[in-house]
């Protein structure tokens, strides 16, 4: 059995508090988080409360799952983008990037909210918010998880995502063809 108080304090968290507002005022327990404009991070908790998400006005969603079942669909009238993958080091997240951050991109432009959500709103969901924050405000792998980190507390990439997401760094920080960096 696993004792509850041998968890980590950030994940402990994440099972108590499934989704926290990342701008604004102190969370409630179910307020999801908030990023730059209608960005938001979760878990599969918040996903599960319709009023919730319609009371944020969260009208896409971008689930990165490895279940076969969703507790909402495009039925429910929300705009739904699926990830299949496992929180694992080894799985590949690369080749779902640019895909995820052009969904994102394309719904908020659109004036729309997204919430992007895990099992628990820990690794791979903040992953992708994180690849958005690189590729979409041009910061840093280092500069985006701050940011991530510090209004969400529990989340934890895994090593094989991290290792990704600083590989999507270098692709998107590159200096155009032709343009040298001075000092």
């Amino acid at each position: 059995m696993i004792r509850f108080d041998s968890i980590p304090i950030e994940i402990q968290q994440a099972m108590c508090t499934p989704m926290h507002r990342i701008l604004g005022p102190t969370p409630l327990p179910n307020d999801p988080s908030k990023f730059t404009g209608s960005l938001y991070l979760g878990s599969l908790a918040a996903v599960c409360e319709k009023d919730l998400l319609r009371e944020h006005h969260i009208t896409h969603l971008v689930q990165v799952l490895d279940v076969p079942w969703l507790p909402i669909s495009e039925k429910d009238g929300f705009s739904c983008y699926r990830i299949d993958i496992l929180d694992q080091a080894s799985s590949d997240l690369r080749p779902h990037l640019e895909d995820a951050c052009n969904y994102i991109d394309r719904a908020l432009r659109g004036g729309k909210s997204v919430l992007v959500h895990c099992q628990q709103g820990i690794s791979r969901s903040a992953s992708i918010v994180i690849a958005f924050l690189i590729r979409n405000r041009g910061m840093s792998y280092d500069s985006a998880y701050s940011l991530v980190k510090r209004e969400r507390a529990c989340i934890k990439p895994n090593a094989g995502f991290v290792q990704a997401l600083q590989e999507w760094e270098a692709l998107w920080r590159r200096p155009p063809p032709g343009r040298r960096f001075t000092s």
